[in-house]
């Protein structure tokens, strides 16, 4: 692997003081940061020189929760309401074949990639019996060498029958992919336990949940709380309306828990999130362009607990564009909490790096660009009429910078991305193949009556 200097760039570490070196210079060998140097340094002998004038230069972006295998229908379901969009989406989904769904897979690995997002959570919903493809998913997202968290999610009750799986036979599924992938691909492959909606899986379930967590030290990914329809399901399954009371009853809350959404938590459910140091993951966009809610920004982001943002999918956030997730959260948390001091572009870049990378437990290796950590570095190309001029790099990064802008992208010291090209697939190719395969399999879905 290549000896790389990325120089000339403004290298926005944030390391524990938030340094920001304008011609700054960030070392990689062997996969890793080797060192930061300080404006001036240069270039030392044997290190090949990748210039980043005009760039931030940043760690690469944490995406602590998106869909990937919901890509081919980004374009279906904006002007439809929640539960339409639910069936779309599914029935379309229903039409995959294994190159379809694989397509899908690689197209959302690319998109986050190509948007500087290094880090993916992908939480992956499977009718059951589908381990296959779970593990077709995770060879694939190893190839593309990024962090990439798989989010395994299961039901047991009150969902589709096909999604239903019986908890000995999901007990065994699970352990076979702990054992087979967690940690995999030198740690850059990860497995969580997803519980996928709070009243689909019984106490039962809920409770091996935490015994599985516990024994493998893997961590527990959940929706929550994201519309006022939780509470109505879960007093169907339980007897009360509780999305915390169901998972504290399971055991699973505590700093190894991210919850996703929780926009209709009550008061004093956030006060049992914040005791018990359970993580929230935000998702600023989604919830707006569906029409289903804002997040709670302003309820979790003093908490004391780090907190993450999110894209979600593209079906319902039509990109992968963390800049955009950043640009909203500060947007609604300034217009619901009284201004600007509501939020800072600091605290948005943040999350979108270290503090996400610590509420997903991987800040020991990702999250900032500081000596010894894996080589996830970003160069956002700010030197154009969309950006500039910069005086902020933090406010550009927040407010006028987009996915589109990310230049150049390392993941684990392998260029990925050079001059907006992705060097690890033959990006035409995919997206021919990605329009091809998702035209063919909407055909299939609306000869069924079952897509809009």
């Amino acid at each position: 692997m290549d000896k790389l200097a990325i120089a000339n760039g403004t290298v926005v570490t944030m390391n524990p003081a938030r340094d920001i070196l304008p011609g700054g210079t960030v070392l990689v060998e062997g996969g890793r940061i080797a060192a930061v140097l300080p404006p001036g340094a240069g270039v030392p002998e044997g290190y090949k020189a990748l210039d980043a004038k005009g760039c931030a230069v940043l760690p690469g972006l944490v995406n602590a929760h998106t869909h990937l295998y919901a890509s081919l229908g980004r374009s279906l379901s904006f002007g439809e309401d929640l539960l339409q969009w639910l069936g779309t989406q599914k029935n379309l989904i229903a039409q995959f074949d294994d190159e379809d769904f694989l397509t899908c897979i690689e197209v959302g690995l690319a998109l986050n990639i190509k948007s500087g997002n290094t880090c993916v959570v992908d939480a992956m919903a499977l009718p059951a019996r589908s381990d296959a493809r779970y593990r077709e998913a995770l060879r694939l997202a190893a190839r593309y060498r990024l962090q990439y968290v798989m989010a395994r999610a299961y039901t047991s009750q009150m969902v589709a029958p096909e999604y239903a799986e019986d908890l000995p036979t999901l007990e065994k599924s699970l352990r076979s992919l702990l054992d087979e992938f967690h940690g995999s691909a030198d740690g850059r492959i990860a497995i969580e336990l997803s519980p996928n909606l709070p009243w689909g899986l019984s106490n039962e379930g809920f409770r091996m949940t935490r015994r599985l967590a516990d024994e493998y030290r893997v961590r527990i990914h959940m929706h929550t709380a994201e519309s006022a329809d939780y509470p109505v399901m879960i007093e169907k399954a339980f007897g009360h309306r509780s999305n915390i009371k169901v998972y504290e009853d399971g055991g699973c809350l505590g700093p190894d828990v991210q919850l996703l959404g929780c926009a209709a938590l009550t008061d004093a459910e956030f006060d049992i999130v914040a005791r018990t140091g359970t993580r929230v993951i935000l998702d600023p966009v989604s919830g707006t362009t569906l029409g289903t809610g804002e997040p709670p920004v302003l309820k979790v982001i003093n908490n004391g607990n780090p907190t993450a943002v999110a894209t979600n999918g593209l079906a319902s956030a039509g990109a992968q564009d963390l800049f955009e997730a950043m640009k909203t959260m500060v947007s609604l948390a300034r217009t619901r909490g009284g201004g600007v001091r509501a939020m800072s572009m600091q605290r948005a870049l943040e999350m979108a790096t270290i503090e996400g990378a610590r509420a997903l437990g991987l800040d020991g290796e990702i999250g900032s660009l500081e000596t010894g950590k894996r080589a996830d570095v970003i160069c956002v190309d700010l030197d154009n009429v969309f950006c500039g001029p910069t005086f902020d790099v933090a406010a550009t990064l927040v407010f006028a910078a987009t996915s589109r802008d990310v230049r150049d992208v390392i993941v684990g010291g392998q260029v990925a991305v050079r001059d907006r090209k992705l060097l690890l697939a033959d990006e035409a190719e995919l997206t021919a193949r990605a329009t091809r395969r998702a035209g063919a399999a909407l055909q299939r879905a609306r000869a069924k009556g079952a897509a809009g």
